[in-house]
């Protein structure tokens, strides 16, 4: 496939990937699916600090465009093929995961959670690594990425210490069960 037209595909695909993103997002928030699921997570000096790290990531990527057309190369076209699809993918079976009657009181073990504790910050992670590929911003894609992942460890940190608080054999059984917070093979 000539580059060009590699180009227009990847970001043909990219951008179908958002719309299909911010589709399931409003459509997850609509149902209450995730809201309902995560009712229970307190808003805490870490989760405000790894959130502000997560879009500090994004804007490390977005502040570092330059003027004039973006060029990735063949490499970074094909990983942003691949990784965009992939989020959105992992960001609807998440959303999915989580059964229509899931109130606070429910711990959702089953469908994508069933492979990892915490799949949507994954999705989110590897857009990331889509739209810095698509940028080639090269070596500030790794610092976009340490402040996702360090933002991400904070969260999952604090979400996690409540989830034991509130299923403590549950959580303990389901952790056991299920080691992977958000990164395969990695955590």
């Amino acid at each position: 496939m000539p580059i060009e037209r590699l180009r227009l595909a990847t970001f043909c695909v990219y951008l179908a990937t958002w719309l299909v993103l911010a589709i399931a997002a409003a459509a997850g928030a609509m149902a209450g699916r995730h809201r309902r699921a995560a009712a229970f997570v307190q808003i805490t000096a870490p989760v405000i600090v790894g959130t502000l790290l997560q879009a500090a990531g994004a804007f490390a990527i977005t502040l570092s465009l330059g003027k004039g057309p973006l060029r990735p190369t063949e490499l970074e076209l094909i990983g942003a093929l691949l990784l965009a699809p992939l989020a959105a993918g992992l960001f609807c079976w998440a959303l999915r995961s989580v059964p229509y009657d899931a109130g606070a009181g429910s711990l959702v073990t089953t469908g994508a959670y069933a492979w990892m504790r915490h799949p949507i910050y994954l999705a989110f992670f590897a857009m990331l690594l889509a739209t810095g590929l698509l940028t080639s911003t090269g070596p500030k894609l790794a610092v976009a990425a340490a402040l996702y992942l360090a933002g991400s460890e904070l969260r999952i940190a604090t979400e996690e210490a409540e989830l034991v608080e509130k299923f403590p054999a549950g959580y303990a059984q389901y952790r056991s069960r299920t080691r992977w917070r958000y990164l395969p093979g990695l955590r």
